[in-house]
């Protein structure tokens, strides 16, 4: 192997020399300042990661302190002339021995995403969970989420704890709680599993699809985890009565909801989902039977599939689940029939457009509550003004964007009346 490196160190490319310097000095033992001498032409980030790689290794010539004078040196040029610097130190500190934590925490922080995106990197190849906390945080920025999640991947069950805490807490940007079940995934554990389940019932739908999707691959990935049968039928009732739900929306909402302004479609959309997390928690119930095609069967305009699939559900339903979900699923069962059944089944009526409205404004979906604050804008509902007031202090710009156009929209009403 070692033959085919130095010739790598002639190569026209400069970032190819830089690599394969980098790998002599780190895995060969070769004193870089006797290739650079040789060889010359080398770029001074190259020069100086080849020798902090060379002292940094045990042996005769190791001296820590001159490869830490060294790596603080490239840590702390700041600016975007000397990010390859801090990149080369972000990647070095991955594969040197492990003693330079505090400047791994600062490249953490760094302005520049390239630095950071290679310090994540190196957290994860060192397993320091010391660094945990940093790596959630870098959670929060997409561009960074994907590696910060791959990293924590790698910690396995060590920070089971931290991401239980993380997913469970309402203070934690939701941002940062809809990537947990993607690490959990990845550690692939029963104590993964374990936490997902836990969570099963978190009010952000967002939130919730994501870790019954989680379930749904942990399963196929490790069929010997079991779930929680019983928490699974709980959650599956939930589900229902919130798809019920929707129904007294949009029963009330009548002939609004028959058209295709942004409300129906929008509703629809979010019904569809329903029903999606729906047979996703069916299939974790029954992991031997093939759910998902019955699912795909309800949709085919074929009437003998559609037919066979409801017979499949029938048949793998206990009676009270079967009561409460086929009438939902057989289309031969009008929306009026549903809504009837809705107002039957879930507590609180609604018995006015307006109440429809409000049910959308105050929904955990962000998207449904945008909706909602566009249809008080539309059709001029004064009183839920305090609502959309409430929308304009929100986190999500589309929501606060909908509420202000509503807003709009409200007064010129009044300006008519």
């Amino acid at each position: 192997m070692r033959p085919e490196v130095e010739q790598l160190l002639k190569d026209p490319e400069l970032g190819v020399r830089t690599e394969a310097l980098l790998y002599l000095t780190h895995h060969a033992n070769v004193d870089p300042l006797t290739l650079i001498e040789e060889l010359g032409d080398f770029a001074d980030f190259s020069v100086r990661s080849a020798m902090v790689a060379y002292l940094a290794r045990p042996g005769e010539a190791q001296n820590l302190e001159a490869a830490r004078t060294i790596l603080e040196g490239m840590v702390t040029e700041t600016g975007p002339e000397n990010s390859r610097n801090r990149i080369e130190a972000a990647r070095l500190l991955g594969i040197l021995p492990d003693n330079f934590d505090p400047l791994l925490s600062v490249l953490l922080a760094d302005q520049d995403k390239s630095v950071v995106r290679h310090a994540i990197r190196s957290a994860g190849m060192l397993h320091k969970r010391r660094l945990v906390p940093e790596l959630l945080d870098r959670l929060a920025d997409p561009e960074l989420a994907p590696e910060a999640a791959k990293a924590l991947g790698t910690f396995k069950d060590s920070i089971i704890g931290a991401l239980r805490d993380h997913l469970g807490d309402p203070a934690i940007a939701i941002e940062v709680r809809r990537e947990m079940p993607g690490i959990l995934v990845s550690i692939g554990t029963p104590a993964a599993a374990q936490v997902l389940q836990e969570n099963l019932l978190q009010s952000d739908t967002t939130l919730r699809f994501r870790i019954i999707c989680a379930l749904n691959k942990l399963h196929r990935m490790h069929p010997e985890i079991e779930p929680d049968a019983e928490m699974m039928e709980t959650v599956l009732v939930a589900e229902i009565l919130g798809h019920y739900r929707s129904y007294q929306i949009l029963g009330m909402l009548g002939t609004a909801a028959q058209s295709e302004d942004p409300v129906a479609r929008a509703l629809k959309e979010s019904m569809d989902q329903e029903l999606e997390r729906v047979f996703r928690l069916m299939g974790l119930l029954h992991p031997h039977l093939d759910v998902h095609t019955a699912y795909v069967g309800l949709q085919s305009k074929n009437l003998s599939v559609y037919d066979n699939a409801l017979e499949f559900l029938e048949n793998i339903l206990k009676s009270p689940l079967r009561e409460m979900l086929m009438p939902l699923l057989d289309g031969r069962v009008s929306v009026s029939e549903r809504v009837h059944m809705a107002n039957r089944m879930v507590r609180a009526k609604i018995e006015s457009q307006e109440e429809a409205v409000a049910a959308l404004v105050c929904s955990e979906d962000a998207w449904l509550r945008a909706c909602g604050a566009y249809a008080i804008g539309a059709l001029g509902i004064k009183s839920l003004e305090p609502e959309l007031n409430r929308c304009l202090m929100d986190t999500d710009p589309l929501l606060r964007e909908t509420a202000r156009a509503a807003k709009q929209r409200l007064d010129r009403f009044a300006t008519k009346a």
